[in-house]
């Protein structure tokens, strides 16, 4: 009987792991796949991010450091830089990889097993895997979003809180990839519908894809060789294709004994993509509840935590998303047309401001007649 048994071992499930065994609780991972592994992704992570690992990155995680961005759109391109990190590119595999082994070394188990079931029954709950039955007081499901276990708590997806994110990681030499993008991102509106393309500067290599709302973008691989085609990259690349949940929607992220962390819970930001910041802090605040707070009142008190600590800045993030994307022609103009719209919002990423302080400053330069219409 452990404490606790998470599914995954990505971000959120080795945060959540390695807080419960911090606190002394007997802690299991059960992860389908051998790390490190590859994770399709553009490999982001913020300074906000970062802000909650209390253990240092070593230099083979964390390839360039990001001080500026490149947006265009149609015909437009804007240019800013801020002098001071905002995020740092990291080698995903790595960065997974690491926070796994960290919670290893406080003291969790880690099992190569995929979690097929659960069922919450006499106070505990059996967890089901593809070599046999485990039983655990508390059970954090942190495989994904595309992984059908948090339907069970969740209820089925739907198709316009879903997004569809397309990756290719295209070889390049350091020197070309400098000159090129020396500290930015290359942030590009218009090329997907409800979403953009991206080409971020790793070590040796290009992150470049697509991301927007699955229910829009109809044709994403036709979409994606197109992005790849306009900015002078073979369209002989292999591309990895994934899911991702759109933030802010109200949804339930605990039932009874099981908690939902990260991507599974849909704590993703709705107009970037980024997960790894809100599932570090969801796994965070899981394993840190289930340690601290009587068995019944886990669930609540998980979900008025990620509230607290995250909720709001999730809606603002949607909110920003359904009124730039309701509106392209205005205000993906603004963004990558107004140098201090522009400023003001990369300043989000490095957490000097938040969703609902950039709001607050972007309405009042909006026409009214506009406002009421969103």
């Amino acid at each position: 009987m452990y404490d606790l048994i998470v599914a995954g071992g990505g971000p959120a499930g080795s945060m959540t792991a390695r807080e419960a065994a911090l606190q002394g609780l007997d802690t299991l991972i059960l992860e389908k796949e051998t790390f490190p592994r590859y994770k399709p992704c553009g490999g982001a992570l913020s300074s906000k991010a970062a802000s909650l690992l209390d253990f240092p990155l070593s230099d083979d995680i964390c390839e360039r450091t990001i001080t500026g961005a490149r947006v265009h759109f149609r015909d437009r391109v804007l240019e800013k830089h801020k002098g001071y990190n905002l995020t740092t590119l990291i080698d995903r595999s790595r960065f997974d990889y690491h926070l796994l082994q960290k919670a290893k070394e406080a003291g969790a188990d880690i099992s190569m097993q995929k979690v097929m079931d659960f069922q919450e029954k006499d106070g505990h709950i059996s967890v089901k895997t593809n070599a046999g039955i485990y039983q655990s007081q508390f059970l954090v499901i942190a495989s994904g979003c595309q992984d059908k276990l948090k339907n069970r708590i969740l209820g089925p997806d739907r198709k316009d809180c879903m997004g569809i994110c397309l990756v290719a990681d295209i070889e390049e030499e350091d020197r070309k990839i400098e000159e090129r993008l020396a500290g930015i991102l290359d942030i590009h509106f218009g090329v997907a519908e409800g979403g953009y393309g991206w080409i971020f500067p790793h070590r040796g290599y290009y992150s470049v894809g697509i991301g927007g709302l699955s229910s829009r973008l109809h044709h994403p691989r036709q979409a994606m060789l197109q992005f790849l085609r306009e900015n002078g990259f073979s369209q002989r690349q292999k591309i990895h294709g994934h899911l991702i949940p759109q933030g802010g929607n109200k949804t339930r992220a605990a039932l009874g004994r099981v908690l939902l962390a990260g991507d599974a819970a849909g704590f993703v930001d709705a107009f970037t993509g980024e997960g790894i910041c809100y599932a570090l802090a969801s796994g965070k605040i899981a394993g840190q509840v289930i340690g601290e707070v009587p068995a019944n009142e886990v669930a609540l008190a998980y979900q008025e935590r990620c509230k607290k600590d995250f909720g709001e800045e999730l809606r603002y993030a949607l909110f920003f998303c359904k009124m730039m994307h309701r509106y392209p022609e205005i205000f993906l103009r603004i963004l990558a047309c107004q140098e201090e719209v522009l400023d003001m919002y990369i300043e989000i990423a490095a957490a000097k401001i938040s969703y609902k302080d950039f709001m607050r400053w972007l309405l009042p330069r909006i026409p009214i007649n506009l406002l009421r219409t969103l």
